[in-house]
């Protein structure tokens, strides 16, 4: 990939969060409207979206290790686009493991945790379109800060989704997968705050 091809970070940054949320929005369908049958189906397309997704990872290495002069700090591009990766991964790893527990029956209480989840994906996208205006950064903070509260949502509704599955459920096989898949559901909300956190470092850095 040659400088001619004006390669842009904050654009392929913003693809990233196209994929994921996405997916996320994929997960949401499978977790909403549950049909074991189409299970498989459905996981296939969000790992065909992160096989995708970690191209653009491997583009965007590619061309930093060879960029003069890259617009923010090398290390905090590798860092966002890890981030963003982990999120990707994280939705991935959730549908896997609906399959590998055999889960025939869904939660109730995972609907909170979903509805966040999908929040925070959109919120990481929209800050996201507002990056490449870092060096003017009102609306970027705007979009941190969001993220930001959406994970404490997260975190609550999480704390309210275990503590049902603790009290109610009695089948130990039950708990062990539930207790994965919500931390898996929370992890991923996790990320959203970390990739957050590395946008609202460039900001302080650039300022």
């Amino acid at each position: 990939m040659s400088k001619k091809e004006n390669y842009n970070y904050f654009d392929e940054f913003i693809k990233l969060t196209e994929y994921i949320v996405s997916s996320a929005e994929t997960l949401k369908d499978v977790f909403m409207n549950f049909n074991k049958d189409e299970l498989k189906e459905k996981t296939m397309e969000v790992h065909k979206l992160e096989n995708e997704a970690d191209q653009i990872i491997h583009n965007m290495t590619s061309y930093l290790i060879r960029d003069f002069l890259p617009p923010i700090d090398r290390e905090d591009i590798a860092k966002i686009g890890h981030s963003l990766d982990n999120i990707e991964d994280g939705i991935d790893e959730i549908l896997i493991n609906l399959k590998i527990f055999n889960v025939t029956e869904i939660k109730s209480e995972v609907k909170e945790i979903i509805d966040v989840l999908i929040l925070s994906t959109k919120a990481v996208r929209e800050m996201f379109l507002e990056f490449k205006q870092f060096k003017k950064p009102d609306l970027v903070k705007e979009k941190v800060i969001e993220v930001n509260d959406l994970e404490e949502k997260g975190d609550r509704a999480y704390e309210k989704a275990m503590t049902e599955l603790y009290k109610n459920e009695k089948d130990a096989i039950t708990l062990v997968k539930w207790t994965n898949i919500y931390n898996c559901l929370e992890s991923v909300m996790d990320c959203c705050e970390q990739v957050s956190d590395c946008v609202e470092d460039v900001i302080l850095t650039n300022s």
